[in-house]
């Protein structure tokens, strides 16, 4: 695609088109649904039928937003697109769940996304129809949809925390070939006794390996214990070495760094009116090409110039607040030098 002054919802439809297979009518308000997020940083229909770069009046807009949020997005396409994005070397994923009320009903989203940079990239989630933690099926289910639908990428290893446990999981991940990197709970049996009972009285910042490979959960892994500067401890299963594990395992925070700039620190996806599961879904399609997006051009600004740090060693601002704000700043400042711009940061998304 070449860099050229048209309107960013042209190169943006064009951007998008192989990676997702929408007819006509459909990419146009897809594409124009991710600009409009971008700029207004809201996920609101109502707000965003201002926004959107499309024909018609305002009650039009407004309607055909409504109409698209009815469709349902083919299976597959958003985790294609992120894979495409992603670095072809070892691919860990993360499983996690967030939750959010309205009024009086709970949307309770398990969500499957990759490792990548300090934020992991969505893949696909399940809407689970309750609150509360999920099941080990639905697990099974969602993870079988990505391996069904991504056969050509293999999986190095998932990582989880304490509430993604159970025998049927644990086998299921074995089974497939996925090495867990799962954080227990206190009363995990290893080796028929609870982990707190064979690794306990760590000191702060202690790491501890039993002594050998043990069943977890009717599979053969190795478990650590380490106690963090809070006091909390961590029992950790997985397989390999134990401090590699440890850091990998500290990655599974790049999980709730995603639910944070879907929520209150990027689009406020809790704002939403959409209740019924479908259209809660196909929103989550579009922000997280948003997501995606901005990272992707935040990583391409930090490379050129690189970010400040504060006292305690962390970034002032992170690679997706920068990101976010570059485009943003494109998108409410319009002329031909941001259009180009805007188009240039397209080039990513074209494999």
């Amino acid at each position: 695609m070449k860099t050229q002054s048209r309107h960013p919802h042209d190169s943006l439809q064009t951007a998008l088109r192989s990676a997702f297979h929408l007819d006509a009518r459909r990419l146009e308000v897809f594409c124009a649904l991710i600009l409009a997020m971008i700029q207004a940083r809201s996920v609101v229909l109502y707000t965003l039928k201002t926004h959107v770069n499309l024909l018609g009046s305002v009650e039009t807009r407004y309607q055909r937003l409504l109409r698209f949020a009815q469709f349902v997005f083919p299976d597959g396409l958003l985790a294609r697109f992120a894979l495409s994005v992603l670095p072809s070397d070892e691919l860990w994923l993360i499983l996690d769940r967030t939750n959010w009320k309205l009024g009086k009903k709970d949307i309770n989203i398990l969500l499957l996304s990759a490792v990548w940079n300090g934020f992991s990239l969505p893949l696909m989630w399940t809407l689970l129809p309750h609150g509360g933690n999920s099941n080990q099926r639905h697990r099974q289910e969602l993870i079988e949809r990505f391996l069904n639908i991504c056969k050509n990428r293999p999986v190095s290893g998932l990582l989880a925390d304490r509430e993604f446990i159970g025998k049927d999981w644990f086998t299921f991940l074995d089974r497939h070939k996925i090495v867990p990197c799962i954080r227990l709970r206190a009363d995990s049996r290893v080796g028929g006794v609870p982990v707190w009972a064979c690794l306990r009285k760590l000191q702060i910042g202690e790491v501890r390996v039993w002594h050998q490979a043990v069943s977890i959960y009717g599979v053969k892994l190795r478990v650590c214990a380490t106690k963090n500067a809070a006091g909390e401890m961590l029992y950790l299963a997985y397989r390999g070495y134990a401090k590699k594990n440890l850091v990998r395992y500290a990655q599974r925070w790049q999980a709730e760094n995603l639910h944070s700039a879907l929520k209150t620190r990027g689009f406020n996806l809790e704002d939403t009116g959409l209740t019924k599961m479908e259209r809660v879904s196909t929103l989550l399609n579009v922000v997280s090409v948003a997501f995606i997006w901005s990272c992707l051009t935040g990583e391409f600004q930090a490379a050129a110039q690189p970010r400040k740090r504060k006292n305690h060693g962390y970034h002032a601002i992170s690679i997706f607040r920068l990101g976010l704000d570059h485009l943003q700043d494109l998108l409410l400042h319009p002329s031909r030098a941001s259009w180009t711009a805007l188009a240039s940061l397209m080039l990513c998304f074209e494999g």
